[in-house]
């Protein structure tokens, strides 16, 4: 905290200082160009260096200037002056032009009648644009906007033609037609936003990319109450799936990015470069979405290979908002909302759990467990100690389900020194009491002109994350407590009349919510990056920098004990003891880099050179103390619990990685385009003989309507770009090792690891037990990088001047040498070691359409993307398929498939199972019938097939927005078709015991009565028919859906109301997220968390918000 402390004095410092010396203020009609120039100079104190010759017969200025930078001054001034100006350190170089006739008719052009103009200019959402340049076409009159985005100029024509430019906007041009006062809406420029595209290790102009790059910007990601940034993603680029995470609770919500498929069986997770810092995806979700100013994801090999062993999976680059030069610039945006589940599962009241337990226990062979009179009494509540009807999802879900977003951001700088500072909190209280997740957010970025042609930069972010949860004496922690939640019959009494529990095998769930049980995390992570930009001489530049990643981690688990008694006093079953577990970890990250940039334009012909080197180190600790037995539930300090049983254990590790890199581009004329990028890795995971890999790219392009040909089609087709590309990548992570927080595999899986507490037998009775060390692991040094190879070409499009645009991809990822630790005989020894034994292959289409019109004062976006992905596992080296669950890995399908046997119905008679394929011995009719695949007749392992895929094949998103005056509106969907869900018990429930119940599924079950009932006939401890025990066909359905992402509506308040109290934007606003899904799932089943979620964790979320936007 000194170090920012620090930084941000000497910003504010050194804005302070030059403010006012930096910026001009001044007006004059028809002065002499010599005088406006040496108020300039006295105002800036910058030198003027010009020959007086060329002053001579310039033309009078009439200008009007306030707060107006350096370079805005001069290009006011000096337009149709047939004079230019340089800018080199502090000395303005002035030189003469050849004088066109334009110039000339301009300076003997007729005064117009004198009329004053005045207006405001502002964007889509009526935020004042400062900065922006006005001027009456045809002469050299003209304004620059005051922080408010006004505008006045004296002596106008009254017919003239105004127009107004911004960097990253549209220029208008306005016909006067006698109007005095303008209200100017300034579009996003599109053509200008994007024209920079950030990609690795630098930016590049949209035109010249020859890579697959998608990108978005801070307008796609504000106000929508997001709790991370991955979530913010969803739907918003082709090929880029999110996958929402199995629960929704409260700091455990961040989803899972996949980048043009699963490209391998390891972790699958992109790279996540911030300000230019390599990290993961944990510091993604650790950023505030406020704080975005852009987002790209290289999404082929062409474009990633830049970043080459890490690459595999795609790159996610994300730049944050920098400082501007004007004057300083205070922003406030603020939610509240209110969180309600996406949906709950519809458990059936106790007296129809009952009367399916009778029925299963028939079918079974048993009798029935409940008289009618039992029954009656459960459904008409006399009784309801002994007879209950408990609720558990209402006592459960009683959380405020409140969260709150505030984001402060400070932007503003001088010609020499820009700086932008914010401070963020985000606050979300869950739907079940005691989960809570906190985030603060700050963040400083400064950029400064320190010498001739040499810049500092410096961006650091510290995000400071807690996260609270009930616990209980099962492992999973509070995701077992949601299980138990969601598995306890109604038919146990929440409490007695005496107010104690009642409770089960496994407890009461509501009695570790309301006791002293918790879990508290707390994280604290700092990224940042000091950089220096010095240009050695014109246009070659060497950019040394130095990034610090560090992430402290404190994680408290206490787990109260628990006494049971029943309804008359007594003691019945006691869970305990009481216990504190505390962890601590601690990484850091230092990297060096080092960049030599150079380009160079000769006629037609436009190098850009990039050479690079750099050095990451990682360290890691891990330490974990227990203790159990204190002697009441209100102690918790480690220290505090008994000795007996207590442990101890450490862990670390150290990892390092040294790449050299490098990149040139080359461009003839804008039209025909050149990209090769080459990197050289080592990784200290991989033995000397394979630690270096080498990852080269190549692409090429040809922007065809730089061509002469193609003038003719210029009004139709804006723009139109072919691509192709060829590229490798690679990937050093296994699974087991980057993926869990303790390491099943080793970090240098090429050496065997040994491990404490093996104990060792000595003199051959248990007295001579003595603790040791031992080999765990196994090795195999001849392991080398997973390699991906990839083929892409792709086509970009734009008609109507920018209306419309369309962009296409084709794309070919292959993925060899996969690391695997194929299964080995038990004679080994140890566990199986990483081998290269897998391949797997990804290819699909992208496809991006949008159109956007401003009539008047209205103005219309609309936004589609959409990706078709097939994926494959091509090789398992023999091995195969690989079964887990309900899941497989097989050669010729895709990754983690959903696998078992093929379904043919409902048996309907007892002679049909007597002519059918032997199933289980008590098959009877109303049990589901099982196709016989290999024709032995009799249903066994070998005829489980493939059933489907829960990687969708296709996903899609369509933004749409408008305003019209002070109204905004945006609308996003988002869905995905071709993917498959799986009902198994933790979908479904289940009948039978204490510890299960039924959902409203099982209302509609097959009886002799029933025939047609799309459920087969109840069942307890029946395998034939569980979705769980015997995976099948039956269970399997359509995951397709279409949801309603995001609705957002915004109005502004007028610029006159809102000018009184300093304000140049005031937006009120609502927002909704998962308000609407349309799917052919059960309502409780959230279409898009993953095929392993089920009713057994925190439900997904849908927030309906209301916020506020300020701006001074």
């Amino acid at each position: 905290m000194k170090l920012t402390s620090l930084l941000l004095l000497t910003a504010i410092l050194q804005v302070s200082a030059a403010t006012s010396a930096q910026t001009v203020t001044w007006s004059a009609r028809a002065a002499s160009l010599q005088k406006v120039l040496n108020v300039i100079r006295q105002q800036t104190g910058y030198a003027f260096f010009y020959d007086r010759e060329d002053l001579k017969n310039t033309s009078p200025v009439t200008v009007e200037l306030k707060n107006a930078s350096l370079q805005a001054a001069m290009d006011m001034v000096l337009q149709h002056q047939s004079l230019s100006y340089e800018v080199q350190g502090n000395t303005v170089f002035i030189t003469r032009n050849e004088k066109t006739e334009k110039n000339i008719k301009a300076e003997v052009s007729n005064t117009p009648p004198p009329v004053t103009i005045s207006g405001k200019v502002v964007d889509e959402t009526g935020t004042a644009i400062p900065g922006a340049s006005v001027m009456v076409k045809g002469t050299t009159k003209g304004a620059i906007t005051n922080p408010n985005g006004e505008f006045q100029i004296a002596g106008v024509d009254e017919n003239a033609v105004v127009t107004i430019t911004s960097i990253g906007y549209t220029a208008q041009e306005i016909s006067l037609k006698g109007k005095t006062h303008l209200n100017i809406i300034l579009q996003s420029d599109v053509a200008s936003l994007k024209q920079l595209v950030v990609v690795g290790y630098g930016v590049q102009k949209k035109a010249n990319l020859t890579g697959a790059v998608s990108s978005i910007g801070s307008k796609e990601l504000a106000n929508r109450p997001v709790t991370s940034v991955s979530n913010a993603l969803q739907g918003t680029m082709p090929g880029v799936t999110v996958m929402a995470a199995n629960s929704g609770q409260p700091g455990a919500d961040g989803a899972k990015i996949r980048i043009r498929g699963i490209g391998t069986l390891n972790t699958s997770d992109p790279v996540i470069v911030i300000d230019g810092v390599v990290t993961n995806v944990a510091n993604l979700n650790n950023i505030n979405p406020d704080d975005v100013a852009s987002m790209s994801v290289l999404k082929d090999a062409a474009s990633a290979a830049i970043y080459g062993s890490r690459a595999a999976n795609g790159v996610i680059l994300i730049t944050t908002k920098q400082g501007k030069k004007g004057a300083p610039q205070l922003t406030y945006n603020a939610y509240v909302g209110k969180q309600k589940a996406t949906g709950l599962a519809d458990f059936l009241p106790s007296w129809q759990v009952a009367e399916l337990e009778n029925q299963a226990s028939i079918n079974e062979g048993g009798s029935a467990k409940y008289t009618a009179a039992q029954i009656a009494k459960y459904k008409d509540g006399s009784d309801p100690y002994n007879y209950p009807n408990t609720d558990w999802q209402g006592l459960f879900y009683k959380g405020s389900g409140i969260q709150q977003n505030h984001y402060l951001g400070l932007t503003g700088g001088t010609e020499k020194t820009q700086y932008a500072l914010s401070l963020g909190l985000f606050d979300e209280n869950g739907i079940v009491k005691k989960t809570n997740a906190k985030r603060y957010t700050t963040r400083l970025n400064i950029t400064s002109e320190v010498a001739n042609h040499v810049k500092v930069n410096a961006n650091i972010g510290f995000t400071s994350t807690g996260q609270k949860e009930p616990s209980n004496p099962y492992t999973g922690d509070f995701q077992q407590l949601v299980r138990q939640i969601n598995r306890i019959n109604p038919r146990i009494p929440y409490k007695y009349a005496n107010g104690q529990y009642g409770a089960i095998g496994d407890g009461n769930p509501m009695a570790w919510l309301e006791g002293n049980s918790l879990n508290t995390y707390s994280y604290y992570d700092l990224v940042g990056n000091v950089g220096v930009d010095w240009e050695i001489v014109k246009n070659l530049h060497f950019k040394p920098s130095l990034a610090y990643i560090m992430k402290i981690g404190s994680i408290k688990k206490f787990r109260a004990d628990q006494q049971y008694y029943n309804a008359n006093g007594d003691k019945t079953f006691y869970q305990g003891p009481s216990s504190v577990t505390d962890q601590s970890n601690f990484s850091n990250t230092v990297t060096q880099q080092a960049l030599l940039e150079y380009t160079k334009s000769f006629s037609k012909h436009n190098f850009k050179i990039l050479g690079g080197f750099s050095q990451e180190q990682t360290k890691y600790t891990f330490d974990e103390g227990y203790r159990k037995g204190y002697l009441n539930n209100e102690l918790t300090d480690l220290n505090l619990g008994a000795t007996e049983g207590q442990y101890a254990l450490n862990y670390g590790y150290q990892l390092g990685l040294r790449s050299w890199f490098g990149r040139i581009n080359y461009d003839f004329d804008g039209k025909y385009l050149l990209e090769a990028n080459l990197r050289y890795d080592g990784s200290s995971r991989f033995a000397k003989n394979n630690r270096w890999g080498t990852f080269p790219s190549f692409s090429a392009g040809w922007n065809i309507d730089r061509e002469a040909f193609f003038d003719a089609l210029k009004p139709v087709v804006s723009n139109l770009k072919l691509r192709a590309s060829w590229g490798m990548l690679g990937n050093q992570y296994i699974k087991g090792i980057d993926d869990v927080a303790y390491p099943t595999y080793p970090y240098y899986p090429y050496i065997f690891t040994v491990s404490g507490n093996q104990n060792y037998v000595l003199g051959g009775t248990a007295a001579g037990v003595m603790p040791g060390v031992a080999p765990v692991n196994g090795a195999n040094p001849d392991i080398k990088w997973e390699s991906t190879t990839e083929t892409g070409v792709g086509i970009d499009a734009g008609f109507f001047n920018g209306k419309l645009n369309f962009s296409a991809d084709y794309f070919n990822k292959v993925t060899n040498n996969i690391l695997l630790a194929i299964p080995v005989g038990a004679v080994y020894g140890f566990k199986a070691p990483a081998q290269n034994a897998g391949a797997i292959l990804n290819r699909g289409w992208e496809f991006v359409l949008s159109y956007g019109d401003t009539k008047g004062d209205f103005t219309y976006n609309a936004a589609f993307n959409t990706a078709f992905i097939h994926n494959e596992v091509t090789d398992l080296h023999g091995s195969g398929p690989i079964t887990s669950g309900y899941t497989f890995q097989q050669v010729g399908y895709p990754v983690s498939s959903l696998y078992g046997y093929i379904a043919d119905g409902i048996f309907q008679s007892k002679e049909e199972v007597k002519n059918s394929p032997t199933q289980l011995p008590t098959t009877a009719p109303g049990d589901i019938k099982y196709r016989d695949i290999n024709g032995d007749g009799k249903i066994t392992g070998d005829d489980r097939q493939y059933l489907g895929n829960y990687f969708p094949k296709v996903t899609f998103g369509l933004n749409l927005s408008a305003s019209w005056k002070n109204f905004d509106l945006g609308i996003f969907l988002q869905g995905a078709a071709g993917v498959k869900n799986y009902y198994d018990g933790g979908k479904i429930g289940a009948i039978g015991g204490n510890a299960n119940k039924p959902t409203s599924a099982f209302l509609d079950t097959w009886t002799a009565d029933n025939p047609n009932a799309p459920m087969p006939r109840a069942w307890s401890n029946y395998k034939q028919n569980d979705p769980s025990g015997t995976p099948s066909s039956f269970w399997v359905k359509d995951g397709s859906y279409l949801r309603l992402k995001n609705l957002q509506v915004g109005y502004s308040l007028p610029e006159k109301m809102i000018k009184r109290i300093g304000l140049t934007k005031l937006r009120f606003y609502y927002s909704g997220q998962n308000i609407l899904t349309f799917d052919h799932l059960y309502k409780w089943v959230d279409p898009e968390a993953s095929i392993s979620s089920s009713i057994y964790y925190y439900p997904q979320v849908k927030v309906h918000t209301f916020g506020v936007n300020v701006s001074f």
